[in-house]
């Protein structure tokens, strides 16, 4: 699973997951861009293209048609026209809105999108000196010392690291999954002032974990089954639980770019994933003695939003902090695309914290053991 290093994970956000998934751009990443050269990870065609889009538009030389055809045909631009994450008729009007020569209009008149393109707009010098950094040989060196610290040594290599996109996104969002990051660059570029590499670290722990929980899954397995939904459902919790260790503690100290949201979405974490941590447990001892109590329950996103929340961010960020405040975290990194694994060495910290937090019954962890052996690979 994707997600922004601490906002909810949102429409678009989803929709990208999706196209990922149904435009097969995993295999692209891998043919295309999977070499172990840094500088081959980084691909800024698509915020390049649209800052050439912008020069078409303010200079209404006909040229516009010829932009829109280059900035559709980048390859994150491609996967999103297939798999439908994106309305180029919509991106289309406020750009012009907001491109267009002579055009004098209030911050009050401008959509939520199109004061996102203003942004850009309005720092699109940076934006393109940023650009050129990104390319710099050696650059995803500070994603990989941030990142590293939270992955076992065999995920550790050049040919795993993802692809990194670069793009308007739209709003202040990235994404990690399945081999590849798509991040904001108006967003990276902020955060990177603040701490290099410390978005595309989130990120690209997403994308690599993701993929070893896809390895490690059996095949041949029914991915619409009510408790893969549940399994699913957990792997997102174990991965943000630890993604949010790479960034959290630096993103919310005054002086961070996005200290005011961090604050926000951080704000009564212990309370509400105790919460959570016991209705989930509830539901695991519940599964165990019956199989329909998952069918009530439609799909992965209902689990989501029954039993967690802002993506699995809550309670993962909890249990990977009582984890690390445990000096258990590098236990269950060694087996970090393993759900269970996280749910096993939280349980441990639990207790080893004094019995201050709520654990997950032996009923739980039976049926979770049983989850495992129906669908992991021995």
């Amino acid at each position: 699973m994707c997600c922004m290093p601490f906002i909810h994970t949102s429409e678009i956000t989803m929709l990208l997951i999706r196209a990922i998934s149904v435009t097969g751009l995993v295999f692209l990443t891998y043919c295309s861009f999977g070499q172990t050269t840094q500088t081959s990870k980084v691909n800024t065609s698509a915020a390049e293209a649209y800052f050439k889009v912008a020069d078409a538009i303010k200079s209404g030389d006909g040229e516009e048609t010829t932009a829109w055809q280059v900035l559709f045909g980048t390859p994150v631009y491609q996967m999103m026209i297939v798999g439908r994450a994106i309305d180029t008729i919509a991106l289309k009007a406020e750009m012009r809105h907001v491109f267009a020569p002579s055009t004098s209009f209030s911050q009050a008149e401008l959509s939520a999108k199109e004061l996102y393109h203003k942004s850009y707009k309005d720092n699109r010098s940076q934006l393109e000196n940023y650009i050129a950094v990104l390319h710099r040989p050696g650059i995803i060196d500070s994603a990989k010392a941030l990142l590293y610290p939270f992955l076992p040594v065999r995920l550790q290599s050049d040919s795993l690291f993802p692809a990194l996109f670069y793009l308007n996104y739209g709003a202040p969002e990235a994404t990690g999954y399945a081999g590849i990051v798509i991040n904001d660059l108006f967003h990276s570029f902020r955060i990177d002032n603040y701490k290099f590499g410390l978005l595309t670290a989130h990120e690209a722990f997403h994308s690599i974990v993701s993929v070893a929980f896809q390895h490690a899954l059996k095949k041949n397995i029914n991915y619409n089954a009510a408790d893969f939904n549940l399994l699913y459902f957990l792997q997102n919790v174990s991965e943000e639980g630890v993604a949010d260790m790479i960034d959290k503690s630096l993103l919310s100290k005054k002086g961070s770019p996005v200290y005011d949201e961090v604050k926000q979405l951080t704000s009564n974490d212990e309370i509400l994933s105790i919460q959570y941590i016991k209705s989930i447990d509830s539901l695991l001892k519940l599964s165990l003695t019956s199989e329909h109590v998952l069918q009530q329950y439609n799909g992965f996103s209902d689990l989501a939003n029954s039993f967690g929340k802002n993506g699995g961010h809550i309670p993962g960020r909890f249990m990977g902090t009582v984890m690390q405040k445990e000096k258990l975290l590098p236990k269950h990194i060694i087996a970090v695309e393993d759900p269970i694994s996280f749910i096993l060495t939280y349980n441990e910290a639990a207790k080893k914290n004094g019995g201050k937090y709520p654990v997950f019954s032996k009923e739980s962890i039976e049926y979770l053991q049983k989850l495992k052996a129906k669908y992991w690979q021995e």
